[in-house]
């Protein structure tokens, strides 16, 4: 019996892996003062001591993929110009976050290498997914519900949480059109499951759902865990 549970935790881990989507990170790096397009930019981000990054095309335009759901540091460099960090950088599954940057032309005598830091704003209507709301790590964290997750979707225009705590209703639809994913998996207890603490990003899709989550007549709550990465950022 021992030996067929662990068999099934590794089964659903492996599974869970293939589901789980990755997202990815695309920009255009221009000139701040004349709004021309850089090329041949080196645009990274640092995971664990390796850089995962691409160089800048003709046009500006980069891409840096894949990358798992979390919180990046995003680093630009340019001879000729004064390197750049953004942070706050929120990937997640299935979704392109697009940071542009704007590069200042670094003075002629430099007494130190020094970064313009710049904080990247999440934009609150997103034109690819308009009907997307989506709650980040830095959102949660501040919230008072932390111990109580499912409360916090209050906080989402067209979600209300019934009186009950558990019944979650999108655009007025019966709970039971809910569906509930968690990290890619299909939530057995119908609800998000996990502690507040764990959650790294909340989506909710108020229409037009995907068809991977099939034909519904609700709305899709996906929550994706912290990853590694953003718990090391937190203790730093």
């Amino acid at each position: 019996m021992k030996k067929l549970t662990t068999t099934l935790i590794l089964l659903t881990f492996v599974m869970s892996s293939i589901i789980a989507q990755t997202g990815e990170v695309k920009g255009i790096i221009k000139d701040k003062e004349t709004g021309k397009p850089i090329w041949n930019v080196s645009v990274y981000i640092e995971l664990g001591g390796n850089l995962v990054g691409d160089a800048a095309d003709f046009d500006g335009k980069y891409t840096i993929k894949p990358l798992n759901s979390g919180v990046y540091t995003i680093v630009a460099k340019m001879t000729g110009y004064a390197p750049m960090k953004i942070h706050n950088v929120q990937v997640t599954s299935d979704k392109i976050s697009y940071v542009n940057i704007d590069m200042e032309t670094a003075a002629t005598e430099i007494d130190e290498f020094v970064f313009i830091e710049v904080i990247h704003e999440i934009p609150l209507i997103d034109p690819d997914e308009p009907h997307v709301k989506m709650l980040t790590a830095k959102m949660l964290k501040n919230d008072p519900n932390i111990h109580n997750p499912t409360e916090m979707l209050n906080k989402i225009e067209g979600v209300t949480v019934a009186p009950n705590g558990r019944d979650v209703y999108v655009r007025g639809s019966r709970p039971q059109a809910t569906q509930f994913i968690t990290d890619g998996m299909k939530s057995i207890t119908g609800g998000i499951g996990i502690p507040g603490q764990a959650i790294g990003s909340i989506k909710v899709y108020t229409g037009g759902v995907p068809a991977r989550y099939g034909d519904l007549s609700g709305g899709v709550i996906v929550t994706e865990t912290k990853s590694y990465f953003d718990l090391a950022q937190e203790y730093q």
